[in-house]
């Protein structure tokens, strides 16, 4: 077995291998982002036309208030940052990239600023698609404005 002389000669034997490495990792994460900018791109494409009034539009045919379903389109692309427009139908997790702790957030969020009542003891599904955010939303109780008397 050889044992190297010294760091220098160590680290000259393992320039390649640790080049092919380096290499291979930022291959990956460039295909991935390239990959990702296309995906992006494309949505924006195909859902042109798509905004906070026509996605509140849609929904209130289902009676979802448009006040509920904006506020949570407008919360979705400038706090969650989706960078293409959104459909009832599309994954939180899936197709929006939100994880468990952000999608708790946005609902913590728009509740207090939709002036509505949280109680995540009472959910029965998991939230799942921005559609079934939306109705949790509107099924959420209005917060009970108490009166100052002097």
């Amino acid at each position: 077995m050889f044992t190297p002389v010294n760091l220098s000669l160590w680290l000259e034997q393992q320039a390649l291998p640790l080049a092919i490495i380096a290499a291979v990792i930022l291959g990956t994460y460039g295909l991935l982002k390239f990959s990702a900018y296309r995906r992006t791109r494309r949505l924006t494409e195909q859902r042109e036309g798509v905004t906070d009034q026509t996605f509140a539009d849609y929904l209130e045919q289902f009676g979802i208030d448009p006040v509920i379903s904006s506020a949570s389109y407008r919360y979705l692309q400038d706090v969650q940052r989706v960078a293409f427009p959104i459909l009832p139908t599309d994954a939180l997790d899936e197709d929006l990239g939100l994880g468990y702790d952000d999608v708790e957030q946005t609902v913590r969020e728009l509740t207090l600023a939709l002036g509505r009542d949280w109680n995540p003891g009472l959910m029965q599904d998991q939230i799942v698609s921005v559609d079934d955010l939306v109705r949790l939303l509107q099924s959420s109780p209005v917060v009970a404005r108490q009166s100052r008397a002097a």
